[in-house]
Parts: C-alpha cells; sequence; structure tokens
C-alpha cells in the first residue's frame, strides 16, 4: 500500500508542478528512456519536496543493495534546469532540497559532495544517474509501474522445430512467439538469424503465460533499450531489451 502512495503522490506532483521556461544547454541523456524528453519543464514545489524527505526509501526494497527508485530520473530532469549554464537566477533553497532528496535515495553521505559547486554537484548526479541506467540490476527498478515484476522468464533450451505464431522484425534482427508444449516461448534473433535468446514467459508464482500477442506498432526504440508492447492472459506485457537485442527484463499487468 505504501509503494502506492509514493506512486500516487509521484504521479500528483509530477502533473501538478509549477511549470518552467528553460533554454536548455546542459544536456543529459537517457531522459527519453522515461519519457521524459521533449516535454515542457516542471518544478515541484517546496511542500511537495519535504513530503518526500520525510518517507524510508530503505522500506520495502527487494534487494537492500539495489538503492534507487523510480523518482531518481525526475529529480534529474529538474536538475538540468538548475545547472548554472541554464539557469542563472537558480533558486538555491530548492536546489538543496533536491540535492537532499537524490542523495536520500541514493544513500550517498551528503559529504561527499559538500565541497563541490553547483554545476560539480549536478555533474557528480548526472553521472551517477548515468551509472544506474547503465546498470541492469539497476534500470528495472528506476521505471515507474504498476505492473507485476521486473521477470526474467526461463531460458528454453530445447531446440524449437514447431512453425512460429508471429514474427516481428526489429532493428536488432526479430522477435517471434511459439508454443511449444503448453509453454509460451519468444525468441530473439539477431540480423544474422544467430539465436540471441529463448525463453519461456511466466509471471507470478512462474505461471506460465498464454496468449501472448503483440501489439499494432509493438516496437519502441530509446537510447537505452528496445521495448516490445505485447499481451499476454488478456494484459499487457512489457518487454524491455538491450539494442542489440539482449534480453533485460520484463513486466506483466494484473
Amino acid at each position: 500500500m505504501k509503494t502506492f502512495s509514493i506512486l500516487f503522490l509521484l504521479i500528483c506532483i509530477t502533473s501538478c508542478g509549477h511549470k518552467t521556461v528553460s533554454a536548455t544547454t546542459y544536456d543529459i541523456k537517457h531522459l527519453d528512456f522515461f519519457g521524459l524528453e521533449n516535454i515542457e519543464a516542471f518544478k515541484w514545489k517546496d511542500s511537495e519536496i519535504k513530503k518526500l524527505l520525510t518517507m524510508d526509501f530503505k522500506e520495502g526494497r527487494k534487494n537492500p543493495s539495489i538503492k534507487t527508485n523510480y523518482m531518481i530520473p525526475v529529480i534529474i530532469f529538474q536538475l538540468k534546469d538548475l545547472h548554472p549554464n541554464v539557469n542563472k537566477k537558480m533558486d538555491v533553497n530548492f536546489f538543496n532540497q533536491l540535492t537532499k532528496l537524490y542523495l536520500k535515495i541514493r544513500e550517498i553521505d551528503a559529504a561527499k559532495i559538500a565541497d563541490k559547486s553547483v554545476a560539480e554537484k549536478i555533474d557528480f548526479m548526472r553521472d551517477d544517474f548515468y551509472w544506474q541506467v547503465e546498470n541492469d540490476q539497476y534500470l528495472p527498478h528506476m521505471t515507474m509501474t504498476f505492473d507485476d515484476g521486473p521477470f526474467q522468464g526461463v531460458d528454453f533450451k530445447q531446440e524449437i522445430t514447431s512453425d512460429s505464431l508471429h514474427v516481428e522484425q526489429t532493428n536488432f534482427g526479430s522477435l517471434s512467439s511459439f508454443q511449444v508444449d503448453g509453454k509460451t516461448v519468444l525468441k530473439a534473433k539477431d540480423n544474422n538469424e544467430k539465436v540471441i535468446w529463448q525463453k519461456s514467459i511466466t509471471g507470478l508464482m512462474d505461471k506460465n503465460l498464454s496468449d501472448l500477442r503483440f501489439t499494432d506498432n509493438p516496437m519502441e526504440y530509446t537510447s537505452v533499450a528496445t521495448i516490445a508492447h505485447l499481451h499476454a492472459d488478456g494484459e499487457r506485457l512489457t518487454l524491455y531489451l538491450k539494442n542489440d537485442g539482449r534480453f533485460l527484463y520484463y513486466y506483466h499487468s494484473w
């Protein structure tokens, strides 16, 4: 319930925060993956940040070593408009509160950046953000979703001799779906027809998911990952892959 409450709060403050105008000259990569590219800048209210600062972000983490969550990209999005190259009249209190929130989520000692300038602090958080995004263990936890997961499926090692149910062409090659011995299997191939991976698609409690279908125009390409939009058991399934086709994880709606 607490996770739902935090998510609901984040949705509200993102949509209701003060809008700001920015002629951005400080670029941050990978925001497109989180839907934060080419959108109007926004700014959380001080009262909203204070509410977030009261939360215990350690609570509910399945893996205590993964020190991140879905707020990190939203914080970074707001920080980029506070860089001195962009904003000569920065709200110092807002910057300090936003930085404090970032460090709290990441469990980073504030003393580590205490002597740095504003520009250096933003550079530090940007580079830390890049490190998380490029870490396959961290990335799933930086995505805001109500769906179950992330799931890894089950490696399917036997040779598939049956015809595919569907083949979807992709930038890296193709994705094909099969029904084998009562299991739904996805196979990824590169542009040379070499198999990259094949997995049995399962959900909660390792249940075999069925009736796997690709949506219309299912492929989405970002700087971080290739995303395939499907349905399984009548519910949304979102598959994340490296841009070269390597498997990352998927979520399944409930």
